[in-house]
């Protein structure tokens, strides 16, 4: 937790770098880039079942990510998720992006997830750390290992997705976001790609732990859930750090303006889930549909 680099053999990180147009032919280099492909490409595959198999996934907006993923090789790249449901990462990566892209040791994105509750013991830290996944820990702020190895990344032209609420909301908040987020965008050493993107349906898919309960882990089917994905946006760098102004100010005013961006998405989101839910439940309402989609 406090060494995050130490998750990985020596040398891992570069070789699974995007800037780095090489790939190492060292052993323990190739057996991490195999374990972490077929970790990554078995949860990907899992993910497509639950989400478009026995569930349906509309997504609007894909061209954008599309354009995004298309960037030139030093471009990092953030995208930032509202947090609905524990399966949101894998879940949603794993359904929305093609299987070559899920599975790509240098070009799947980078995430980070409560240490409490997935870095229990060794096995689970090997395994979402093949899985690119580094662990944060609530209540240390924006200054601490995670988001320092999230920034090298972003440094190394890599893909970082996270959840800047910092918690899982099941249905709307006010929050503020953690300014985590605002650090990796002004300490970036190149102005970031930030892809904004909503989503609703996920806490029918997994749900949310009621009150004294714990969390389910048993898949629901028969759901509809949505994903918009907004316009990619740069912020400029005369405006990323002002002369004379304090790093943590810097970090609130980014991360405000970052909300102001997802909470103009949410609307979005919210008037087309509305119309893909009285769609979907005319389809069910269909005798000649029924049959065929009755888990859909």
């Amino acid at each position: 937790i406090t060494d995050t680099d130490s998750l990985y053999p020596p040398g891992v990180l570069w070789n699974m770098a995007r800037a780095n147009d090489s790939t190492s032919s060292s052993l323990p280099h190739r057996l991490w880039n195999i374990g972490s492909k077929i970790t990554m490409a078995t949860v990907s595959l899992g993910c497509k079942f639950f989400l478009n198999g026995i569930n349906t996934l509309k997504i609007h907006g894909d061209h954008h990510l599309q354009a995004a993923l298309s960037r030139s090789g030093e471009t990092p790249m953030i995208s930032m998720f509202n947090h609905n449901s524990c399966f949101d990462d894998p879940g949603l990566m794993g359904a929305i992006l093609p299987l070559s892209q899920g599975s790509h040791v240098k070009e799947m994105r980078w995430s980070c997830s409560a240490s409490e509750v997935i870095y229990l013991n060794r096995p689970l830290s090997k395994f979402f750390a093949l899985g690119k996944v580094v662990p944060v820990v609530r209540g240390w702020g924006p200054r601490q290992p995670a988001i320092d190895f999230l920034i090298d990344r972003l440094n190394d032209g890599g893909w970082v997705n996270i959840f800047p609420e910092g918690k899982v909301i099941d249905t709307h908040s006010e929050d503020r976001f953690k300014w985590g987020v605002g650090r990796m965008v002004v300490e970036c050493k190149k102005s970031p790609l930030i892809v904004p993107i909503y989503h609703l349906g996920m806490n029918r898919v997994l749900p949310n732990p009621k009150p004294g309960k714990t969390q389910p882990f048993v898949i629901r089917p028969g759901n509809l859930v949505t994903v918009c994905v907004g316009e990619p946006f740069r912020i400029n760098e005369e405006r990323l750090l002002k002369a004379g102004e304090k790093e943590e100010k810097a970090w609130s005013r980014i991360t405000s303006e970052l909300q102001e961006r997802m909470k103009e998405l949410e609307k979005t989101a919210r008037n087309i889930h509305e119309e893909n839910l009285r769609n979907w439940l005319y389809r069910w309402h269909d005798s000649r549909d029924v049959g065929f989609h009755l888990m859909t």
